[in-house]
């Protein structure tokens, strides 16, 4: 992905090399469904989760099912286990995620800014702001990424 944005100027040549530094490996998913989202609609279903589960926390990333073999730009949700909620992909059982968590805050005035549901994908809507800048403080949740709060 860098070889093909070598000219830019970004801190961040991809959202792909700004997840590299951060992301983390999620691989318990949760035996409870709590709700089952619309098909193809992994960020919206987990933004609009939010208002009805505040003990959930929204996560961006990729994600790689057992049944296709190729990463895919995916939201879900984690409670404070690191337990994967995914309202989307209820059906799959065997799937590896990796992504970031996002604070409630941030992830809800990033929607405002943008008018979007997802903020990686979405990158665009805000002038590349994450790939200029990287994740601003208050961005990632503190309690999966405390080597970034506590450095910025």
């Amino acid at each position: 992905m860098d070889s093909i944005n070598e000219t830019s100027l970004f801190r961040y040549k991809s959202v792909q090399r700004l997840l590299l530094e951060f992301d983390k490996p999620f691989l318990k998913k949760s035996e409870s469904i709590f709700f089952v989202g619309e098909v193809r609609q992994c960020f919206k279903n987990c933004f609009q989760a939010l208002w009805d589960y505040p003990e959930f926390n929204y996560c961006e990333g990729f994600a790689i099912r057992d049944n296709m073999p190729i990463a895919l730009s995916h939201a879900w949700l984690v409670n404070d286990a690191m337990e994967v909620i995914d309202p989307t992909w209820t059906e799959e059982t065997e799937v590896a995620y990796f992504g970031v968590v996002f604070t409630r805050k941030f992830v809800m005035q990033t929607a405002a800014k943008t008018k979007c549901y997802g903020i990686l994908d979405s990158d665009y809507s805000n002038r590349h702001q994450l790939r200029r800048e990287g994740f601003s403080q208050g961005a990632l949740h503190p309690l999966f990424h405390p080597e970034f709060c506590n450095s910025n």
